[in-house]
């Protein structure tokens, strides 16, 4: 019983500990940016806030998009989202979920093959929500350590992948 017990605890914690390790590439993330972004509502600009959250075992990101006033968007756009990287011991993979004001839920997986150091790419999992058989990819691309490129780009029913914003993002002290 004893054996059991250690062997459980020992899992645990190296499971603990692999959370960490995978969530060294993403703390020069953690604290407040602004960023300029451009896409498919025009050029706006957005706030973000990344912190660790629950004992360092996620990553909490709160992000607020505005758009201002054009032809396609006659009263603008705010577009607010929710984030959550975790590490699923499973799957030995970062997962990212993002919760979008619209209604959408997309579900990541980091994909290793297509990352570096300084490159995340994240591939949808699954899109709930979804309004056809859409497919979305996430790309972080670290320039600095006050400075990161964002791309979000989507593939409708089968088609290749366009992008849909692009951001800039500097750290606000």
């Amino acid at each position: 019983m004893k054996k059991i017990l250690l062997f459980g605890l020992m899992t645990l914690a190296s499971n603990w500990a692999s959370a960490q390790d995978q969530f060294a590439r993403f703390e020069f993330l953690i604290g407040n940016w602004q960023g300029v972004e451009t896409g498919m509502p025009g050029d706006g600009i957005g706030f973000r806030n990344y912190r660790f959250e629950l004992n360092r075992n996620y990553i909490f990101v709160d992000n607020t998009s505005v758009f201002p006033i054009s032809t396609e968007y006659p009263r603008g756009e705010v577009h607010r989202d929710f984030t959550v990287f975790s590490f699923n011991a499973n799957i030995d993979s970062v997962v990212l979920r993002q919760f979008h004001v619209e209604g959408f839920t997309n579900i990541y997986q980091l994909d290793e093959a297509l990352s570096t150091e300084d490159k995340a790419v994240f591939l949808s999992r699954e899109i709930e929500n979804n309004p056809g058989d859409w497919k979305a990819r996430l790309t972080l691309t670290r320039v600095s350590d006050d400075e990161f490129k964002e791309e979000f780009e989507v593939a409708m029913d089968g088609q290749t992948y366009s992008p849909i914003v692009s951001n800039e993002w500097q750290r606000v002290n």
